[in-house]
């Protein structure tokens, strides 16, 4: 494989889309978002995918090498936080609670008795014609997020989300994407 300066990605821009489980998904990069998906709005910086699997090693007494690799734990995490102060967004970092709307903006927000609520969470990227997409059909907070609240910056919303199996039992994680260095 040669060096190839083309083949460098920059997840220059971006959006994530939250759900409802069981909405219906994408099977593609480039189709439009099904009804029921929000757009979360702006990020300060992208996001942080983490797979993540522990293993058990199995050794013999007649061996000082492994005899097998037992895979024990395996599953994906993201990490991204939020800017935009709307709906989704505060419902999302209070663990899923239901916003109640009052007059003229005023609202009242009842929390949840388990902020581990499912929820379908998409995230595209691009960088120039090359993009991205990730699906998540059945997604959880793993914590409440953290939120920053100063007089210097914008109100931040600090999320973790782990990729459940869906009740199909397909793959947590789904990806598309169009980059013609990859899909060739």
């Amino acid at each position: 494989m040669a060096l190839d300066a083309t083949e460098i990605r920059v997840a220059g821009t971006g959006a994530f889309w939250k759900a409802p489980a069981g909405t219906t998904l994408p099977t593609d990069s480039t189709t439009s978002w099904a009804n029921g998906f929000v757009n979360l709005g702006y990020a300060t910086d992208g996001f942080k995918a983490s797979p993540n699997f522990s293993t058990t090693v199995i050794r013999g007494w007649q061996s000082k090498q492994p005899l097998r690799n037992i895979t024990t734990e395996f599953d994906y995490k993201f990490s991204f936080e939020l800017l935009q102060s709307n709906k989704e967004t505060v419902a999302l970092a209070w663990g899923g609670a239901t916003i109640t709307p009052g007059t003229a903006g005023a609202y009242s927000l009842t929390l949840p008795t388990d902020p581990t609520a499912e929820f379908a969470l998409g995230i595209d990227w691009s960088d120039g014609t090359t993009n991205q997409r990730i699906v998540i059909p059945r997604a959880s907070l793993t914590a409440l997020p953290e939120v920053t609240f100063t007089k210097e910056d914008a109100v931040k919303y600090m999320f973790d989300i782990i990729a459940l199996v869906p009740a199909d039992g397909s793959s947590p994680v789904k990806i598309y994407g169009v980059d013609e260095n990859v899909g060739v």
